[in-house]
């Protein structure tokens, strides 16, 4: 049995990473301020839309929502994690 790897698996990751930032963004705009588990159920209903398979699990999944319940900057780095950001009143 032989393995392939994808020659394209690291353009593919990057792909998947600018979906999910920009679904992060839409989110964290739209829903900043509204109750953590509103913002935790938008988040994954977004994510599940892509359908491309990528995932949040908790802990982040939580910590992120919570933070955008609070009024804060919620991005994804080009590594693929949340990055919660102080906002400046």
């Amino acid at each position: 049995m032989t393995s392939e790897t994808n020659p394209d698996i690291e353009r593919d990751v990057h792909a998947q990473i600018r979906e999910l930032q920009a679904v992060i963004e839409k989110v964290a705009h739209e829903y900043s301020g509204h109750p953590a588990q509103e913002v935790r159920d938008a988040v994954q209903r977004e994510v599940d839309a892509l359908g491309n398979g990528a995932t949040i699990v908790d802990p982040e999944l939580t910590t992120g929502a919570e933070a955008v319940a609070e009024g804060k900057n919620l991005r994804l780095s080009d590594e693929g994690k949340l990055v919660i950001e102080q906002t400046h009143d």
